[in-house]
C-alpha cells in the first residue's frame, strides 16, 4: 500500500467514525505538499469556526497516518477546497494591505489567526523590500502586523 492509499483509507475510517459520508480525492503530484480534499455535504461542521476543526481534523488525521506508517508525512487536508481558497484570499489580503501600509505610511494590525494563517501572510511579503511583518499578541488572539520599513 503506498502513502496515498493510507491515507485515503485512514481518512475515510476517521469519517466513518463520526457517521460522515464524503469523496475523498488526493492529489500526489507533489510529495512536497500532497493535498487531501473531502468533499461533503457536511462541510461547514468539519471546517469549524474559522477552520478550527478543520486544523484539529487534520492534526489528527496525521498523527494516524504517522503511527501507520512509522514515519512523518506532511500533507494538507481540505474540505470542499475551503483550505486552497482561503489561502488564495490570504495572499491577496497580504498584499492589499501591504499597498495600503505603504501609502497610508502606517502599521496595520491583522484579525486574529492561527499559526498557519499567519505563516502564510509572513511567506507572501517575506521578500518585499518595503514592508515587514510580525506577529504580535497571545493565542488565540495573535495576529499579523504589516509595517512599512524604517
Amino acid at each position: 500500500m503506498d502513502n496515498s492509499e493510507i491515507i485515503q483509507q485512514t481518512i475515510k475510517e476517521l469519517l466513518e467514525k463520526i457517521r460522515l459520508e464524503a469523496d475523498i480525492s488526493i492529489d500526489a503530484s507533489d510529495d512536497e505538499n500532497i493535498m487531501v480534499n473531502i468533499k461533503t455535504d457536511e462541510a461547514s461542521f468539519l471546517i469549524g469556526r474559522a477552520g478550527e476543526t478543520l486544523q484539529a481534523l487534520q492534526h489528527l488525521a496525521r498523527v494516524l497516518v504517522n503511527k501507520k506508517l512509522g514515519a512523518p508525512l506532511q500533507f494538507i487536508l481540505d474540505i470542499n477546497h475551503y483550505q486552497s481558497h482561503r489561502i488564495e484570499f490570504l495572499k491577496e489580503l497580504a498584499n492589499d494591505m501591504a499597498n495600503r501600509a505603504l501609502n497610508d505610511k502606517t502599521s496595520l494590525f491583522l484579525q486574529p489567526m492561527s499559526a498557519h494563517e499567519r505563516r502564510i501572510i509572513h511567506l507572501v511579503l517575506a521578500n518585499h523590500s518595503q514592508i515587514e511583518t510580525e506577529s504580535t499578541g497571545e493565542e488565540p488572539n495573535r495576529r499579523v502586523v504589516i509595517k512599512p520599513k524604517a
